[in-house]
């Protein structure tokens, strides 16, 4: 029916064509296939290159003679090359997908970008993908994006989409994603889910519009509802954070568990979350450990600390420190400080694994440089009794004042004596006893007792006025942040 519809104008501009064209045409439109086929012949025989395609059009579609598609392909060449666009983009077809004639993608770039030139929509558009992948011609986005942009002014939606890409990541052209949103904004409209949810991400993020939480609502919406993965997931985590929607967690988790479903694996880590922290969903360390695990296996370095975590702990998973360093290496080995940390302590304590002080030593040196407390306190005393390292008084007492200056009392504790026995640096009792009464303040039970009796013991030493000097000091200090 389209194709009858363009001939039909096409007949309307051709005043000048032979009648028997004409003849042909009205033999035709009422079925009467043989007699237009005859009539068609004479107007051919004349060079009117309408009657030529349309011999083309019987002898392809076998519509008043045998069907015959090198004879058609023959018709509508000769059409083609008297400049009848109808022939050239039927051409450009054949050859593009291979219908009646052998696959030829450059054949099919030669015929559509004739069409193309006399303002034929679908060949501009198909030759802008052809430059766009590089099939027939030599890839050439620059290209690409013209021809889509013809089709596009033309309303093809298809072109406007393509265009829209091109321009969002930047292949082969400028990013742009002012100009993306213009593009993508038309498609969106017409209900095409994956622009709507790019026009939702674009909002979200202020990409190439004006950043708006609500207008990135709607549009994650109207592509959530037509099942779009990355949709969902995206709404998801609007809801969980009350951003352009009113915060709702158990929305977000059935968009989360619909996204899931779908294998988007941006939905994992999230899901696995709300049921670790029984956000929006009931407690589940099951649940959790099964949805960290597919972020895991899909590379996610937090899910492995957290698939980790639950292997030490036991939640959710039988308890397994063989599990649990395995999954803390991966995440290490991927720069997570968090899991070099816990990696450092399981060795530190033997928990599940050996004990191993080389290994804890090694996992906790960058935790430690990153300014982890905990770190930084545990390397001080590896280097302070030379587990796992060779002892280094200088060491310790680095690592030791950087956890003390934070407040960590057992780093103040034994940066105290240390200083008291002058290990690594010049003996300092007015420092000593203000690190030893800093910790002692704060640690309790027999740690607590035994601090106290070593701060009361360095007190013993000082004299009255180096006494309340140390005092004053221990009073006034605060913690560095």
């Amino acid at each position: 029916m389209r194709r009858i519809l363009i001939l039909v104008s096409l007949l309307v501009a051709c005043a000048g064509a032979a009648a028997d064209t004409r003849k042909g045409y009205d033999a035709y439109t009422s079925g009467n296939f043989k007699l237009a086929v005859e009539e068609f012949r004479k107007s051919a025989q004349q060079g009117d290159a309408l009657a030529m395609f349309y011999i083309g059009e019987s002898y392809y579609n076998g519509r008043g003679v045998v069907q015959d598609f090198a004879e058609g392909i023959k018709w509508y060449k000769q059409s083609a090359e008297k400049g009848q666009v109808e022939a050239q983009e039927t051409l450009g077809g054949l050859y593009f997908f291979g219908k009646g004639a052998v696959q030829d993608y450059a054949e099919a770039a030669k015929w559509y970008g004739m069409a193309a030139k006399q303002g034929k929509v679908y060949p501009q558009y198909l030759l802008g993908y052809m430059y766009d992948q590089g099939k027939g011609v030599a890839q050439d986005q620059a290209q690409a994006a013209q021809w889509y942009r013809k089709a596009g002014e033309q309303n093809n939606a298809d072109a406007q989409e393509s265009l829209a890409s091109l321009l969002f990541f930047g292949r082969g052209i400028a990013q742009d994603y002012t100009e993306a949103a213009k593009w993508y904004l038309k498609v969106a409209e017409q209900g095409r889910a994956y622009p709507q949810y790019l026009m939702g991400w674009m909002y979200d993020q202020g990409r190439g519009v004006q950043q708006d939480f609500a207008k990135a609502a709607q549009w994650y919406k109207k592509a959530a509802e037509q099942n779009d993965a990355r949709a969902q997931a995206s709404l998801a985590f609007l809801y969980n954070a009350g951003k352009g929607v009113a915060q709702n967690e158990s929305e977000a988790v059935k968009l989360l568990q619909k996204a899931a479903a779908q294998n988007e694996a941006s939905a994992y880590p999230s899901l696995a979350w709300a049921y670790y922290q029984g956000k929006g969903v009931a407690q589940d360390y099951a649940e959790a450990a099964k949805w960290f695990r597919k972020a895991a296996d899909g590379g996610d370095a937090q899910s492995k600390y957290m698939l980790g975590y639950l292997y030490e702990d036991g939640k959710g998973v039988a308890a397994d420190g063989n599990e649990a360093a395995k999954w803390y290496r991966q995440a290490a080995d991927a720069g997570v400080a968090e899991a070099m940390e816990s990696l450092g302590a399981l060795y530190f304590f033997g928990k599940g694994v050996t004990q191993d002080y080389a290994q804890a030593a090694k996992w906790y040196k960058v935790p430690a440089e990153k300014g982890s407390t905990y770190a930084q306190y545990l390397l001080g005393y590896l280097y302070e009794d030379g587990k796992g390292v060779a002892a280094d008084a200088a060491q310790a007492m680095k690592w030791y004042r950087f956890a003390a200056e934070k407040g960590d009392p057992r780093a103040q504790s034994h940066l105290g004596w240390m200083l008291w026995e002058g290990k690594g640096v010049p003996q300092d009792a007015v420092q000593a006893y203000m690190w030893s009464n800093l910790a002692a303040s704060q640690l309790s039970g027999e740690e607590g007792e035994r601090v106290s009796k070593v701060r009361d013991f360095i007190a013993s030493k000082l004299a009255p006025d180096q006494l309340a000097k140390a005092q004053e000091l221990a009073r006034n200090w605060q913690p560095k942040k």
